[in-house]
């Protein structure tokens, strides 16, 4: 079995507005993946507005809870990086701790983990990879690009650069 995966709020989220959490989870098969307390803790903010997609998320991660080291690690986080959410620096101190991959859209967060020796992985890494692996045509892939700018509004910066 690969290295585990924590998956950050925003892929997540990303991927449940889409209605492609399994494709997620296809991408990620080899490979447990998880939410953290923290991430689950803000993923749930949307439920009280209405929101359902988190429920489609809690139904396929498992959360996974900080050891006290990796608590006491994430409150010194916390004190010295306030530009940075909570769920990413908890997920970044157990992917430290435990040798786990991080999963985020965030570069300011990835860029951080990075810094501190935590492997990554962006969104740019999952669509390149449903290419190149031919889960997904390109059609299909810029197809899951625009329907993640439109339901996420959110802009793919360089989407040029999955197909490379």
């Amino acid at each position: 079995m690969d290295k585990a995966v924590v998956v950050d709020a925003n892929i997540a989220s990303v991927f449940a507005k889409i209605e492609c959490l399994d494709l997620l989870l296809e991408i990620l098969s080899n490979h447990p993946a998880f939410i953290t307390l923290r991430i689950f803790e803000e993923l749930s903010v949307p439920l009280d507005y209405g929101y359902t997609f988190p429920l489609d998320i809690f139904r396929r991660f498992d959360v996974i809870y900080p050891t006290a080291r990796e608590n006491d690690a994430y409150q010194e986080m916390l004190v010295d990086n306030r530009s940075l959410g909570r769920g990413e620096l908890e997920a970044i101190c157990i992917c430290k701790n435990r040798g786990y991959v991080f999963l985020s859209m965030d570069n300011a967060s990835l860029m951080f983990a990075q810094s501190l020796g935590v492997e990554t992985l962006k969104l740019h890494t999952l669509l390149r990879f449903l290419w190149k692996s031919g889960m997904k045509s390109k059609d299909e892939v810029k197809a899951i690009i625009r329907e993640i700018e439109d339901k996420d509004k959110t802009l793919i910066k360089d989407p040029y650069l999955i197909f490379k």
